[in-house]
């Protein structure tokens, strides 16, 4: 990949309220790392771990300071994914090769969370490349170095009892996909960027990133009601999780309180009402 760019690191899904969205997700059957929070800021989050990737669930928990937008962007947006992070094997080498082909980064930022651990807190790092990316709204894609994999990382973790294993793709909504071709081209490689009458997929990775317009959509979801209240465009809209048996998602998936739909290509869909704004599929891996 281009830019030293192996793949995704993380998909981040902004919530009302953190406590109530673990609990969501536990029923779905994932597990959930220990909380974080982030070291000066009133935000902390839940982590979904698999082998490579991660969801990230953020929410707010003291008001009273700075959330970095999180306020703002629930109250205009609702629920729902707000960004992603591709992930960097060498982010000093990433950084000087988006200057070099005028991607314009911000500087390269070294930043920590704490993680609440039985045992006593632990401070992970990380560095991070903001981008202005094309096609997405402010802030939702950046690049991220994890200097310490091994304390957000656990075996018991990335053990779930839905069977997830790894994030396959998201979908995007915007008004003109092929707008986009030309910047992600520069991006993520000629290669890795597909175009037909109906989207544009950018593969990074093992993720598949799908940039599609409204008036298509029913091609990746026939049937799919869109909410006349959804979020303006640019919208990420869906993940789809990729999973070890797919019949044993399944009976994972009806013993919780969820509605789940087995769509034609035989993916499990969750409806965004009881993701925390995230339409959400499950394929064989």
């Amino acid at each position: 990949m281009p830019h030293n760019i192996d793949g995704l690191d993380h998909t981040l899904v902004g919530v009302s309220d953190l406590e109530n969205a673990r609990k969501i997700y536990e029923t779905l059957g994932f597990t959930l790392t220990p909380r974080g929070s982030h070291i000066g800021w009133g935000t902390a989050n839940y982590c979904i771990m698999f082998e490579n990737d991660y969801i990230e669930l953020l929410g707010i928990v003291d008001p009273t300071k700075e959330s970095n937008g999180l306020d703002k962007k629930l109250e205009e947006r609702g629920e729902g994914m707000l960004a992603f992070a591709l992930s960097s094997n060498d982010p000093e080498a990433t950084h000087a090769s988006l200057i070099d082909a005028d991607l314009a980064p911000s500087q390269l930022l070294d930043l920590s969370r704490k993680l609440e651990l039985p045992e006593g807190d632990v401070i992970p790092e990380f560095k991070l490349i903001r981008l202005p990316v094309e096609g997405l709204a402010r802030n939702s894609l950046f690049i991220c170095h994890h200097k310490t994999p091994e304390l957000i990382r656990r075996p018991e973790w990335e053990q779930h009892a839905n069977g997830a294993k790894h994030i396959q793709s998201i979908v995007i909504l915007v008004d003109d996909p092929k707008s986009l071709v030309a910047y992600y081209k520069r991006l993520c490689g000629s290669l890795n960027v597909t175009v037909t009458d109906a989207t544009v997929s950018i593969r990074v990775g093992r993720l598949n990133m799908i940039f599609v317009a409204e008036s298509d959509l029913d091609l990746l979801y026939p049937g799919l009601f869109i909410s006349a209240d959804m979020p303006e465009f640019p919208h990420i809209l869906s993940m789809t999780i990729g999973v070890e048996n797919l019949e044993e998602t399944q009976k994972c998936l009806e013993g919780s309180s969820v509605k789940l739909q087995k769509v034609s290509n035989g993916a499990l869909r969750v409806q965004p009402k009881d993701t925390c704004g995230v339409l959400m599929e499950f394929i064989q891996a």
